[in-house]
């Protein structure tokens, strides 16, 4: 095996930092984006390749038909998006699951070693496949699944949005081609500012005295 990750990357702060801290420690080996039929998929798409960029990295592109032809798939795909949209509202069916699994796959047929996921510790309160003990759970199911070959990991994961800008910064990675928000961009490919992905985004900038205000929309 390869001893390199392969890392998902959405476009949103959390999995451009963990590329990040990847490449930093020699252990980046290539970037996977997936379509699974999410409303910002124009603007995390775009994220994901200047990103890939950036950290001069291969992205390779999939679809998955998955959560197109069911019911119940969140706000994120095809239900109700408030601007306060809750945990129910915005729950994926298994999501993290299924993002680990395809990657798995991927990484099994590359001959590499781990697959990594922007995980973070902010919003594993609210949503378990954020979590430590997610990340746990996923590098036993994935070890076996693979025949030990390939292990989960997720730098990220015991670290708030705020550390996660922080250490991009330290870093000296740009943070305008990130794309942290539930909704497709507007023309100018902006982030609406309102959801709340937005508002956590936000809130990491502000913290870090980073003022990116260009790419929101409000």
């Amino acid at each position: 095996m390869i001893r390199k990750t392969l890392v998902l990357l959405s476009g949103g702060v959390d999995s451009y930092g963990a590329a990040a801290e990847l490449r930093a420690g020699d252990m980046l080996g290539e970037a996977l984006w997936v379509d699974y039929d999410q409303r910002a998929v124009e603007g995390e798409h775009a994220a994901a390749e200047s990103q890939a960029q950036r950290l001069d990295v291969p992205l390779r592109c999939m679809k998955i038909d998955i959560y197109g032809n069911l019911p119940n798939t969140g706000g994120l795909i095809g239900g109700e998006l408030s601007d306060d949209a809750d945990t129910r509202q915005l729950w994926v069916p298994a999501r993290n699951a299924v993002l680990f699994s395809v990657r798995a796959a991927v990484a099994e047929s590359l001959g590499m070693a781990n697959v990594a996921l922007g995980l973070n510790a902010e919003e594993a309160v609210d949503f378990p496949d954020n979590s430590a003990s997610f990340l746990a759970a996923a590098d036993r199911f994935i070890f076996l699944a693979t025949g030990g070959r390939v292990q989960a990991v997720s730098p990220t994961v015991h670290r708030s949005k705020r550390e996660i800008v922080s250490r991009l910064l330290d870093l000296e990675l740009p943070l305008d081609c990130v794309y942290s928000c539930y909704r497709p961009p507007d023309a100018e490919g902006r982030m609406c500012g309102r959801c709340p992905s937005c508002l956590y985004l936000k809130g990491a900038l502000s913290a870090n005295g980073v003022d990116l205000s260009a790419r929101f929309v409000v």
